[in-house]
């Protein structure tokens, strides 16, 4: 008999979520706020983990998005069990860099920027006219290309 993947999925998470004191909007949804972001995040553990983050840039009005989640993936499968761990350690660490100030906003010329730590690596995050992008680079000098970047408040 597998070990049940739901006793792990999202229990770190959720005590995460416990030490952030994140409020609880719905059932297993919830929600942090700061003064230019949002982060929502579902945890349900038999099917879905999820971070959806929107952040706005407080002069032009301009939004940038990221998400991090299980997708379709049957997270009650045993086999699913080091990816849905997977993606709440990056959950977490995305959560723990926001609250560190380790994530940055920017622009570079017209876009909104948006750069953080995650997994070894940097992520740059720009909101085109209609699609997010999302790129990894391996160091934070490569990945802040553009104007100044102050820490994501």
């Amino acid at each position: 008999m597998g070990t049940d993947v739901t006793a792990e999925a999202g229990h770190r998470l959720l005590a995460f979520l416990r030490e952030l004191e994140a409020v609880e909007i719905a059932e297993s949804r919830w929600q942090l706020c700061g003064s230019i972001w949002r982060a929502t995040v579902d945890v349900e553990p038999r099917r879905w983990l999820g971070l959806a983050f929107e952040a706005l840039d407080p002069v032009t009005g301009k939004r940038a998005t990221y998400d991090i989640d299980t997708d379709l993936y049957d997270l009650s499968q045993d086999e699913q069990r080091e990816f849905a761990e997977e993606i709440e350690r990056d959950i977490i660490e995305f959560l723990d860099n926001l609250r560190k100030g380790a994530m940055l906003r920017g622009n570079d010329g017209s876009k909104f920027v948006l750069v953080f730590p995650l997994d070894s690596s940097y992520v740059r995050v720009v909101q085109g006219r209609f699609m997010t992008s999302a790129s990894s680079y391996p160091d934070l000098a490569a990945a802040r290309t553009g104007g100044d970047y102050v820490p994501v408040e």
